[in-house]
Parts: C-alpha cells; sequence; structure tokens
C-alpha cells in the first residue's frame, strides 16, 4: 500500500512540474532571468524562487506565474541551483584541499593529523575535527595558489566580438549557437589550470586560445596558445607575432565520438613551457614548446567556429598552478596503505603517525620518517572497510562558491542562516549567500551530480 501511495505522489508532482511548463511556455523555457532552478530526480527542472525551507511542510517554491507557490519534500529532488551566489570569504588563504571519502571536500588549513582524528581550519569554523577513517586524502596547495575564477554567473565581465548574440548566458551556462568569440581577462600570470564542462550537439569546432590579449576577437597576432578542438581532436597551436604560427601537435579524443559532454582540463605550465589536456580526467596530449613559452596575454578566449552546432560551456574554473601537482591523481581512491607524494615523484607507503604544520611522520618498512611538509604534494589515507549510509531525506551537500562542498543533515533554515550536523564535522552553520547548489538525495542523486552539475544541460532534446 505504501508504495502505491508513493508511486501516486511521484506521478502527482511529475504532473504538477509539467502543468507549470505548459503555463509558463515560452517565458520558461527561454527566460534570460537570473532566477534559481529546482531540478527534480525524474529530470524536470523549473524556474523560480526558494521561498521557505520546512522539516515539516517541504521546501516551498514560487514563481511570479505562478498563482501560488508549490510546497516540494525533498525524495524527488535532485538538487536547487542558486544564481548569483558570492565566493566565500577567508581570513586565509588555504593551504590544503581536503577529501573525505563520502563526496566531501573543503579547502583549508592544517592543524594537526595522528592515528585517531584530523585538526584542520576552514572559513566557516576557525578549528574543526573530524575522526581519520573519515579523511581520503589531502593535496598540498603552493604558496600562490588562488582560484582565479569561478563561474559563469552571468555575463559581466566577458567581452563579446562582431556579433553579440553568438553567446549567451543561461542559467550557469556559456551558450554559442553561431560563429562568434568570447573572452574575458583572468590576469593569468605564472602557471594556471583551466576547467571547464563542455557540451555540444552534432559537428563542432571550438578554439580556445590562452594567455592571450585578444578577448573579442580571433587574431593571429596576439602572442598565444590556442587549442583547437573538434569532435574527436585536439591540437595546439603557437601564435607570436613576427614569427607566424606553428602547429605544436595533434592529439586524439575517441570518446568525443560517442558521446556529447565531457571535462576538459588544461595545464599551462609557463616555466617548462608545456601544455597538458585532460578529457574525464585522462590525460589526452601533452605538448612543448622547445623555443619557450611565447604567450604574453592574461586572458582567455572560446570561438565558436560554426553556424549551427550547439556549444555550452559550464563549470568553468580558472586557478594559478605550481606546475606540478597532480590534481587528478589526487582524485583516486586511496589503498589499504597510507601514502606520501613528494614533489620529485618518489611515493612513501606506510603508516601515517603524526602530521601538521610542518612534518609528516610515517612508519615505513619498520622505521619511522619525518617528512617536510614542503617536499609533499599530498597523501592519501588507507581505505576504511566500506560502511552502507542510510539515505537521509533532509540530508543535502552545501556547494560552495569558492570550492567546498559539504554534507549535513538540515536542521533549520532561518532567513540566510542553515544548520545543521554533519556525519564529518558535527554541528555546522552557513550563510546561504555563499551556497551555489544545493543537492539532495545523496544515495540516489550522483548521476544527476556528474552529468549535469549545475547546469540546466537537460533544457534541450538533444541532450543524452
Amino acid at each position: 500500500m505504501s508504495d502505491k501511495n508513493s508511486q501516486l505522489k511521484s506521478k502527482a508532482i511529475r504532473i504538477t512540474v509539467l502543468t507549470v511548463f505548459l503555463c509558463l511556455g515560452e517565458r520558461l523555457c527561454h527566460s534570460d532571468s537570473e532566477e534559481s532552478l529546482i531540478r527534480f530526480m525524474d529530470g524536470s527542472m523549473l524556474h523560480g524562487e526558494l521561498q521557505q525551507v520546512s522539516l515539516q511542510q517541504g521546501i516551498r517554491w514560487g514563481h511570479s506565474d505562478l498563482s501560488k507557490p508549490i510546497d516540494f519534500m525533498p525524495d524527488n529532488l535532485a538538487w536547487i541551483r542558486f544564481e548569483g551566489a558570492s565566493p566565500v570569504k577567508r581570513n586565509n588563504e588555504p593551504t590544503v584541499h581536503i577529501r573525505f571519502h563520502n563526496g566531501d571536500e573543503v579547502l583549508g588549513n592544517l592543524i594537526g593529523l595522528d592515528t585517531q582524528n584530523v585538526h584542520f581550519s576552514t572559513w566557516f569554523n576557525e578549528q574543526l575535527s573530524a575522526p581519520r577513517g573519515v579523511l581520503q586524502s589531502l593535496a598540498f596547495l603552493s604558496p600562490g595558489f588562488r582560484i582565479l575564477y569561478e563561474g559563469p554567473t552571468s555575463m559581466n565581465g566577458w567581452q563579446l566580438g562582431r556579433d553579440p548574440k553568438a553567446w549567451k548566458y543561461r542559467d550557469g551556462v556559456l551558450i554559442s549557437e553561431g560563429v562568434g568569440v568570447l573572452g574575458r581577462n583572468f590576469d593569468l600570470q605564472g602557471s594556471s589550470r583551466i576547467e571547464f564542462d563542455l557540451q555540444w550537439n552534432g559537428t563542432f569546432s571550438l578554439i580556445v586560445p590562452v594567455y592571450t590579449s585578444s578577448l573579442d576577437r580571433f587574431d593571429y597576432r596576439s602572442n598565444s596558445y590556442m587549442f583547437y578542438i573538434s569532435r574527436g581532436y585536439v591540437s595546439l597551436q603557437r601564435v607570436q607575432s613576427g614569427a607566424g604560427v606553428r602547429n605544436l601537435g595533434q592529439g586524439q579524443i575517441p570518446k568525443m565520438q560517442t558521446k556529447n559532454r565531457v571535462n576538459v582540463e588544461l595545464r599551462i605550465n609557463k616555466e617548462k613551457a608545456e601544455m597538458e589536456m585532460y578529457i574525464d580526467r585522462e590525460l589526452v596530449k601533452k605538448w612543448r614548446d622547445a623555443n619557450g613559452f611565447a604567450a604574453t596575454g592574461s586572458g582567455i578566449s572560446f570561438f565558436s567556429q560554426l553556424n549551427g552546432p550547439i556549444v555550452r560551456i559550464s563549470n568553468l574554473r580558472v586557478s594559478a598552478w605550481d606546475g606540478y601537482s597532480d590534481p587528478v591523481k589526487f582524485a583516486e581512491a586511496a589503498s589499504n596503505k597510507d601514502t606520501v607524494f613528494l614533489k620529485n615523484r618518489d611515493e612513501v607507503p606506510g603508516l601515517i603517525k603524526k602530521m601538521n604544520e610542518k612534518i609528516v611522520v610515517i612508519n615505513s618498512l619498520g622505521a619511522d620518517l619525518k617528512i617536510p611538509l614542503d617536499r609533499i604534494t599530498r597523501v592519501s589515507l588507507a581505505k576504511p572497510k566500506t560502511e552502507s549510509l542510510s539515505n537521509r531525506p533532509w540530508e543535502v551537500r552545501a556547494h560552495f562558491a569558492g570550492g567546498a562542498a559539504v554534507s549535513f543533515d538540515l536542521k533549520q533554515w532561518e532567513g540566510t542562516t542553515l544548520s545543521g550536523s554533519s556525519r564529518n564535522f558535527g554541528a555546522v552553520k552557513f550563510d546561504s549567500k555563499f551556497i551555489r547548489r544545493l543537492q539532495f538525495n545523496l544515495l540516489t542523486s550522483q548521476k544527476t551530480n556528474e552529468t549535469n552539475r549545475g547546469g540546466a544541460d537537460q533544457l534541450w532534446p538533444w541532450d543524452d
């Protein structure tokens, strides 16, 4: 009987959402507003505004075209994306990127680690402790690390080419349906990492000039490096004023021939004049400019070369990079031993007994080794026995603008403040203005999280 009621409830919600879509018509499908976006587990989406959160009544969602708000219980929700989230404010620059086995991650500062607990500080709490068993890994950031940009959140700050209609912004996504250039100055100085989700339909051709000064036009006179990305191939060209264009090599991307959505990461080591491209965390091609680094600009642009195909760019992050740390490896699952990864590429397996802001003590092959922290890139903790986690209706994961994701049982939402209890950190409290996305049903919405991370990826019929 309960299963039948559940099915009827889910069907009723789908009908309600469908009715709303039909009522809103063209305004909803083509809105350029800065409304928030709610996504349901069945893929339905609805623009509007979060008006209230009640553990008894659920999520109250409003829209200017609705006669009255609609209440939804969390059982059928995937996530809510909030437009215009503010970057978190930090008292200190983060020195470590901490990941937990349940998918949480924070940027903060290490206080210490022993055989029982890890102690650290972050922007939302000056001192946090978590059981060692929930910790997956720590990646130590270079002194110059900083996130230069996270977005997009609007068209503000972007420069458009001759055709201002070639690119538009909607729901956290930059969208191109024609030939045109879109660029922005990110004040690139040293080495950098450029990450974004790329989605397309049909045959497309996208040029990504990096370290360029030509932000609103395609210019072969600008000293830069240009990544030519198409469905299945990538090539890199060096553009240098007075010296023309030189092709540095081509790489194949077979998986782009069988799908229409990938994660792209570009790593530019300015000191070594080396460039790398990763697709879905796999290295595609590595280039080296034997003549040294030639680019002189500080911006990045996107040039869609073809009319017709839709190209979408979302989840763009530009950050300063130290030139040697490997975030891709850092994301890999931990083994049955602790491992210390050194800057010289050596690895030291064993049991970490102690760690603080200066040194790591690891027992390896029966001997205690003391390793200065400035020689270490990352630490991976032994993977504990897996425990089945129960789904909690009001357990959510808040994704913050500025690099953090924290899950917790939501207890209260008063005005602009959320409070609850985290499996990892205990009691937590957040200002909602820093939250970019609030994810529900963590055990069943992970696929939605991985394939549609905050953008309106299912609003077009050609999506897979």
